[in-house]
C-alpha cells in the first residue's frame, strides 16, 4: 500500500495489486502473459503503463477508488471493455475513434465501481 507518497515501478509478473490512500503510483506493466490486476484508490491516483505488455485472451482489471483517478495507457492492438460502475463520476477513452472501434482478440476489460473518481483510457501517458 502507498499512503502520501509517490512511486513508480516495473512489474513483469502476470498479475498485480496496487492501493493507494493519498498517494500516486505509477506502474509500468511489462508482462507478456498479463492475466489482471487489482486498483484500489482513496483520494489517489494510479498510472498504468501497458504499452510494452501483451495478453493471450482477456485480461481484468478491477478498479475500486473514492475521490480518486486511473490513467490507462494500453498498446493499439487491444481492445477495451468497461463494466466500471460510476456514481458521480466519469470514463474517457481519449484515444482515436478508429483504434476504440478496431475488434482484436486482445481484450482488456475494467470492472469494478468508481465514486466521485475518473478513469481514463490512453495510448500514451507521455501526451
Amino acid at each position: 500500500m502507498n499512503i502520501l507518497s509517490g512511486t513508480m515501478t516495473e512489474n513483469t509478473d502476470e498479475s498485480f495489486n496496487t492501493a493507494t490512500i493519498f498517494g500516486e503510483i505509477k506502474r509500468t506493466i511489462l508482462s507478456k502473459d498479463f492475466k489482471g490486476g487489482s486498483v484500489k484508490n482513496m483520494f489517489g491516483n494510479t498510472e498504468l503503463d501497458f504499452t510494452q505488455a501483451d495478453i493471450t485472451g482477456n485480461a481484468v482489471v478491477n478498479i475500486s477508488q473514492l475521490f480518486g483517478q486511473v490513467t490507462i495507457a494500453v498498446p493499439v492492438d487491444w481492445r477495451v471493455e468497461t463494466d466500471v460502475t460510476h456514481i458521480l463520476s466519469e470514463m474517457e477513452d481519449d484515444r482515436s475513434y478508429l483504434v476504440r472501434k478496431q475488434r482484436s482478440n486482445k481484450i482488456l476489460t475494467l470492472t469494478g465501481l468508481s465514486v466521485f473518481a475518473a478513469v481514463e483510457i490512453v495510448n500514451s501517458l507521455e501526451d
